[in-house]
């Protein structure tokens, strides 16, 4: 059999130091928390009005609407960003 390469070996050896430290450290770290009960945020809607009364209303009667809405509109701004960057890159000549 062949022996693992040095590259193997190094991927091996980081992922398992990622598992450790982003899932098996939390872990140990959290051992004696106590639970502090239900996390309750709430918006208050005093004083707005628009686009910002819609959103916060969304936030605080539909989490899942909201966190779809906002994720829809990131994903829909960085594709503008990326089309303005690539024609701005195209007329400087960057290939």
């Amino acid at each position: 059999m062949k022996k693992p390469g040095t590259r193997c070996v190094l991927s091996v050896v980081l992922t398992a130091g990622f598992i450790l430290v982003s899932v098996v450290a939390p872990v140990l770290a959290g051992g004696g928390h106590e639970d502090a009960g239900k996390l309750e945020h709430v918006v208050p809607l005093e004083g707005k009005s628009g686009i910002n009364l819609l959103l916060a209303t969304w936030y605080n009667e539909n989490r899942l609407l909201f966190a779809l809405v906002t994720t829809a509109t990131m994903a829909f701004l960085g594709i503008v960003v990326g089309q303005v960057t690539e024609s701005i890159l195209k007329l400087i000549g960057v290939k």
